[in-house]
């Protein structure tokens, strides 16, 4: 069948949709889990994010190349996850990984447990195709915003373009990836190229290059300004953005779908999402707090009825089995809760609400 998506409601330029895919249907706005091989030999498994309402996860195209090297695995045999698999591209990895990575004209090089590889734009989407993923990210080429350099910006989308056209057979589940970093012209030329694959019958389009430490204001004018130049048919992914202030403004932008690590890494350090902010475990307030993280949550922590105290002492446990399961617990809640803000913000847009939904929930946070 491929990608399908049907916009079921708008509030402005707010959306709520549903993405068909083979293994099953995702519905938007939504946020992915990056259920990286790391965070399965966590012990946090399948069927627990399947019962926290989660319909999609995402994988690291890079690092299963990596774990794999020889053979493509099927993904969804390796998790035991049946529903539908979003894989990223890689090309972040050439900021986290600047220092280990060399970019040439076909792909990357890359230094890995002292070893020297090399992937091609090609391999990268021919990889995901072979794990069986439902939504493909091609290799892109993504430049740090600290770069000054507007020229920067140019190559990386004319870049970004040439790998495209160079992973040989694109499947039309594959996804467009915008570059352009913060310059509006470099942008303007990534959505040229954009629409023009979009109009040929590609899935969708992510937008890719911001979330970089720049002034939320600027980030969420160029989701705008791209979002605005965008075919309303298509589903729209942003890059990377996961904190709850920058989810609802993006959804308000017309983005649909998230993916980020922040609210499962931020769980492993003890930093806990409520309706009223952070709240920030490690604390010595909390040692003989006996309440839920949040009253009303329905997490499975919060609805076993353990405590900030005992999540606060599993945390510094020496024992590998009790902070192992308390992590799971903390990592439960933070899902659980951005998934709730998701179900929430599709609710309030089929309602016609999502201004007051928005603005009252940010109140309500004291946006960080």
């Amino acid at each position: 069948m491929g990608i399908k998506f049907d916009i079921l409601a708008k509030d402005g330029q707010a959306r709520a949709g549903v993405l068909q895919t083979d293994h099953g249907e995702v519905h938007t706005p939504t946020m992915t889990v990056n259920f990286t091989l790391a965070l399965l030999r966590s012990g946090l498994s399948p069927n627990q994010l399947q019962a926290l309402g989660v319909e999609m996860i995402l994988v690291n195209t890079l690092h299963t190349m990596m774990e794999s090297r020889q053979q493509a695995p099927d993904i969804h045999q390796q998790l035991g996850w049946s529903g539908p698999i979003f894989a990223d591209s890689g090309g972040f990895q050439m900021v986290s990984l600047a220092k280990k990575m060399r970019v040439e004209k076909d792909g990357i090089k890359f230094t890995w447990d002292e070893q020297e590889y090399k992937i091609t734009s090609a391999e990268v989407v021919g990889w995901q195709k072979k794990m069986g993923v439902d939504i493909i990210m091609p290799l892109d080429r993504v430049w740090h915003l600290r770069v000054k350099n507007p020229l920067a910006y140019f190559l990386s989308v004319l870049t970004t373009e040439k790998w495209f056209n160079e992973s040989t057979g694109i499947s039309p589940n594959i996804f467009y990836i915008l570059q352009g970093g913060l310059s509006k012209w470099a942008r303007i030329l990534s959505l040229k190229f954009a629409n023009q694959h979009l109009a040929a019958g590609i899935a969708g389009v992510a937008i890719g290059g911001l979330a970089f430490g720049e002034a939320r204001p600027k980030m969420y004018r160029m989701i705008e300004f791209c979002t605005q130049r965008l075919p309303e048919n298509k589903p729209r992914h942003l890059l990377g953005v996961g904190q709850p202030v920058d989810l609802l403004e993006s959804i308000e932008r017309g983005i649909d779908t998230f993916d980020c690590v922040s609210y499962t890494r931020e769980a492993r350090h003890g930093r806990l999402l409520t309706k009223h902010g952070y709240l920030r475990l490690k604390r010595s307030e909390y040692t003989n707090d006996t309440s839920m993280i949040e009253e009303g949550c329905d997490c499975p922590t919060c609805k076993a009825g353990i405590s900030r105290a005992e999540l606060r002492a599993g945390m510094k446990s020496l024992d590998p089995d009790i902070r192992q399961r308390t992590l799971i617990n903390l990592m439960l809640h933070n899902i659980r809760f951005t998934l709730h803000l998701m179900e929430y913000a599709r609710e309030a847009i089929q309602a016609g609400k999502f201004q007051e939904f928005k603005q009252e929930f940010l109140i309500s946070f004291r946006a960080q």
